[in-house]
């Protein structure tokens, strides 16, 4: 990390939060999971409040019901293993129960998890590929966690594999209501979301199908320099406004910060990442910090920072693929 970060990499490696510091230590500090620092804090994380608050509100049956009782709402099933995820839990009964909960009783035979509850006798009913992103945020969720070998995890890297598109992403009958206003052919929101989840299987275990996949979506966000996805009254590449909005961490919704974190992550150089860099460095505040500008866990179980307030979780986003680029400012 360069020389002008070193004070925001030390803030970001305070004590108070053992998740931050986990990460932090592996990604910008360059340390080994092994490294005693990043065990200890990866121990502190399984006590932390945080952790201990999820936990607090998971049913009998593995699930975590909101005020609709949907698995999808903020503080249903799968946001809540996503936030345990990305805060550095570990496996564990619990979670693995979870799985158990969105396999027996939502997931489809073509691997995709239906946003009600699925009849058993009438599982092979369906084979929609409709809002599939959530599939793919219960992926990374569950690969984070180190479920690989969950029948939930690895049917939704089936239905990612089978239900590809020629085209390029997947197809979902919510996207997009005009499609003259965007360039690919299907969400390219849900295609940075099943990107996050490939990319967590380890490359030796990644099949020849997934491997062309994450080849092929690559290639796509890149002919749309990663966040010109929209097309303008004139016709030309445009950027959505959101896209200029960071969040952390992000559910069915996507960012330029998130996306140029998963190509990043996934050993991406190319010229065309520059806009997309360009947009983060922008936002840059005093004292080399990047600000939370809207929280997706206001409605949440718990809620990890305050709008419009430094984030340590964009910052650290941000640190990391500004380490991983070679392109200059």
């Amino acid at each position: 990390m360069v020389q002008r970060y070193d004070a925001t990499v030390n803030w970001l490696l305070e004590q108070e939060n053992p998740s931050v510091r986990y990460w932090a230590l592996q990604h910008l500090v360059g340390c080994s999971p092994t490294d005693s620092s990043v065990q200890e804090a990866h121990a502190q994380i399984q006590t932390s409040p945080a952790i201990v608050e999820l936990l607090s509100h998971q049913q009998p049956d593995g699930s975590w019901r909101g005020p609709r009782g949907d698995i999808w709402e903020e503080k249903g099933t799968v946001f809540s293993l996503l936030l345990l995820a990305e805060l550095g839990a570990e496996g564990s009964g619990n979670t693995e129960k979870a799985l158990d909960h969105l396999h027996d009783r939502y997931q489809l035979s073509n691997g995709r998890l239906a946003y009600r509850r699925v009849d058993t006798g009438h599982r092979r009913e369906s084979d929609s590929t409709w809002m599939w992103c959530v599939t793919a945020v219960t992926l990374r969720a569950a690969l984070l966690l180190g479920h690989q070998n969950h029948p939930t995890t690895q049917q939704a890297i089936d239905f990612l594999e089978e239900n590809y598109d020629e085209r390029g992403g997947w197809p979902c009958s919510t996207y997009s209501r005009d499609p003259s206003k965007v360039r690919p052919v299907n969400c390219y929101m849900g295609s940075i979301k099943a990107l996050s989840a490939l990319s967590l299987i380890p490359p030796r275990r990644r099949s020849m199908k997934t491997r062309a996949i994450i080849e092929r979506e690559v290639a796509t966000c890149l002919e749309n320099h990663v966040c010109f996805y929209r097309v303008d009254p004139k016709g030309q590449p445009a950027l959505k406004r959101a896209w200029s909005k960071f969040a952390f961490p992000r559910y069915w919704r996507s960012d330029t910060l998130e996306a140029a974190d998963v190509l990043t992550g996934l050993g991406v150089k190319d010229v065309r990442l520059r806009e997309a860099l360009d947009i983060i460095r922008s936002k840059e505040i005093t004292g080399g910090r990047w600000n939370l500008d809207f929280s997706e866990t206001k409605r949440a179980w718990i809620s990890l920072e305050e709008e419009k307030e430094p984030s340590k979780w964009v910052t650290l986003r941000a640190l990391r693929v500004i380490n991983r680029s070679s392109i200059d400012a």
